[in-house]
């Protein structure tokens, strides 16, 4: 394989091999759209927007749980070699993420046969089988084989194993093997429904953990934000009931928690109270406060108008649109605006961070502000999404906003971490919810499990900590007590 040079003489990738996997993805998501997949007996040349469209478009009875895998893997290889374009170090593991993708192509393949045997339809569908079915396991397959192809071997920051070492890519692998196991026992598990249904069903908390992670890097703690979601949802849900415009209730929880976080801030920053005390007892206010208000009702017959999480742009329900937004607007501005590199600062070392003329106390005031702002977010989603809203904070919330955080790789002792890690997190615990009940295994043994994954991940943040600050200091006793 011969690679081209840069003028500065460092080995690349060329650009055809770079480009490979947008090819492949292009291709792939044409067929997916266009080719024909069967041929049905009265409509004949079928594609698989037109089987899944409705019962009576699949006269065959193909299996439809799993389909959502292909245009999904089919969309990452294309940005894999949209990104290759850009980046030519990340070739190597931009390539391996593509063959990925195609392993998770031909898992459907896999799910067909096995739906097909336990069915006793598999005869049938092969014999109906056009081109297209046929074209999309090919692709899948070269998309695994192109990995195969020697490239330029990258920096070491860019190497495949750097890349992964960190607690995103973990989270990663982690839902990947989860859609294996789980999708091959029980294909319903990705059913176009449920793999909705999972990212739906904790976007309210993916929001409100893009906040939580903020305020975590900057070295505090918010243990009132479940029940600030609860306060917020009921005064969004009453405006909404009153008359007020849908704009108006919906803004108002965002004003409300933009307040209430420069409160916690101004207790935190100024008059230096701890954290973890300050949001303590307003966790007791507002879940009491909240009960003396509404008499333990609750809140119902709001307008159709006022359900924003129920609406589905595009054919995807809102809440997953402001997850993904919200998220990488947050990771953009934490990454490149002088604002948000100030909360790595500050948490990471406040001495050094007011010696550099940041100051402390604007900042950490400032970050239980957006704090409030996301948290009000997250209470209009949640509001919205059921015809109902308890008069209760839904129970342990605040216990999943800070394990979607802490899980996501944000250090528990400020300074690391990143929103896209947190809201990684909250999709993969609520997969393992939804995959344990696939499964039959009893859903309460996700408390269980959230506490597993903070001790790991608090754990392994320690050893990284420690391994880049010296050895261990159980080391140190071991040595005097071998001396001795």
């Amino acid at each position: 394989m011969t690679l081209t040079s840069q003028t500065s003489g460092a080995r690349v990738t060329p650009v055809w091999l770079r480009a490979l996997p947008l090819i492949l993805g292009i291709l792939m998501l044409l067929t997916y759209f266009v080719a024909p997949f069967v041929n049905q007996p009265e409509r004949g040349p079928s594609s698989l927007p037109t089987i899944t469209a409705s019962r009576d478009s699949n006269e065959l009875e193909l299996p439809t749980n799993g389909l959502l895998l292909l245009p999904l893997a089919a969309s990452i290889a294309l940005g894999m070699g949209l990104w290759n374009l850009v980046n030519p170090q990340l070739a190597r593991a931009t390539a391996v993420i593509s063959a990925i993708c195609g392993g998770l192509m031909l898992q459907y393949g896999l799910m067909f046969v096995l739906d097909g045997r336990e069915e006793g339809l598999l005869e049938v569908w092969l014999e109906a089988a056009s081109w297209g079915l046929w074209a999309l396991l090919i692709g899948a397959g070269l998309l695994i084989l192109q990995a195969l192809i020697p490239r330029a071997r990258p920096a070491p920051e860019f190497r495949i194993g750097t890349l992964m070492s960190n607690q995103e890519s973990a989270i990663i692998l982690a839902l990947l093997a989860l859609v294996v196991l789980v999708g091959t026992n029980n294909p319903r598990f990705l059913s176009t429904r449920n793999v909705l249904d999972i990212l739906q069903g904790n976007a309210y908390i993916a929001v409100a953990a893009i906040g939580m992670s903020m305020v975590i890097i900057t070295g505090n703690i918010d243990i009132s934000v479940g029940s600030l979601i609860g306060v917020l949802a009921v005064v969004s849900g009453r405006l909404a009931v009153a008359g007020a415009p849908m704009i108006v209730a919906w803004l108002v929880p965002l004003l409300l928690g933009a307040l209430f976080g420069a409160l916690l801030g101004w207790l935190v920053a100024y008059l230096r109270i701890p954290a973890i005390v300050v949001t303590l007892g307003m966790l007791s206010i507002l879940k009491g406060g909240l009960i003396l208000w509404t008499n333990g009702q609750r809140v119902t017959n709001m307008p159709p108008a006022f359900f924003l999480a129920q609406t589905r742009p595009l054919g995807v329900p809102m809440p997953v649109w402001f997850m993904l937004i919200l998220t990488l607007l947050a990771a953009a501005w934490m990454r490149y605006s002088p604002r948000g590199r100030a909360l790595y600062a500050v948490g990471g070392n406040a001495d050094a961070a007011r010696l550099s003329g940041l100051s402390e106390p604007r900042i950490v005031c400032s970050v239980f502000v957006i704090n409030g702002v996301f948290a009000g977010i997250a209470s209009v989603l949640y509001a919205t999404q059921l015809r109902v809203i308890q008069a209760t904070p839904p129970p342990a919330l605040e216990l999943a906003i800070i394990t979607a955080a802490v899980v996501g790789g944000v250090s528990i002792l400020g300074g690391k971490g990143t929103v896209i890690g947190a809201t990684l997190a909250a999709i993969l615990l609520n997969a393992i919810r939804s995959g344990m009940i696939f499964v039959g295994v009893s859903p309460f043994w996700i408390q269980a499990i959230q506490g597993l994954l903070i001790l790991a991940t608090v754990l392994t943040d320690l050893s990284r900590r420690q391994a880049t600050s010296g050895p261990p200091r159980w080391m140190f006793w071991v040595r005097r007590s071998h001396v001795s």
